[in-house]
């Protein structure tokens, strides 16, 4: 079974609207201090989901066209989850380390639950297609990237309103 180009199609355009978006509105509103942590935080956060899900959505077109599907399977599977991985062992200590330092009103426990979370689910997800415990590839595969679609509007949302206060 193949992905759903179409579908990985549209996310990538949404996920490259969402990035390019927020990279024009970021800039223009960039202040001569520069960023401050909370700040650098979510923009990282929003632009390592945002480019996760528009090279995910990407990289099917090029492994597919290889003609072994189980093996272009295991490429995309392995490479979304290895993705997923980095992402875990990366923000949430840098989310923690940004409630202890005085940054807990910007960053509360649903939204550190919730941003984990979706890493979190992007890991196993993947992880069990790639081992084979998942039959229906293509639509848990589009699930995958769905919800990098939403951690990265999420943390647009959040960097464009809410604001720390100096």
């Amino acid at each position: 079974m193949e992905p759903n180009f179409e579908a990985l199609s549209l996310i990538a355009e949404v996920a490259l609207g969402i990035v390019g978006f927020s990279a024009v509105l970021i800039g223009l509103s960039r202040s001569a201090e520069g960023f401050d942590e909370p700040d650098k935080f979510r923009i990282q956060l929003l632009s390592y989901s945002g480019f996760g899900a528009l090279f995910a959505a990407l990289l099917p077109f090029a492994v597919f066209d290889l003609g072994d599907k189980n093996c272009a399977w295991q490429v995309v599977s392995w490479s979304l989850a290895s993705y997923a991985f980095i992402g875990i062992s990366v923000f949430p200590r840098r989310m923690l380390r940004l409630r202890m330092s005085g940054h807990a009103a910007l960053f509360p426990l649903h939204i550190f639950a919730f941003q984990t979370g979706i890493f979190t689910l992007v890991f196993i997800l993947s992880f069990l297609m790639s081992a084979g415990w998942i039959e229906s590839l293509a639509t848990c595969y589009t699930v995958c990237l769905l919800l990098f679609l939403v951690q990265s509007s999420v943390a647009f949302f959040r960097t464009m309103f809410i604001r720390s206060i100096n």
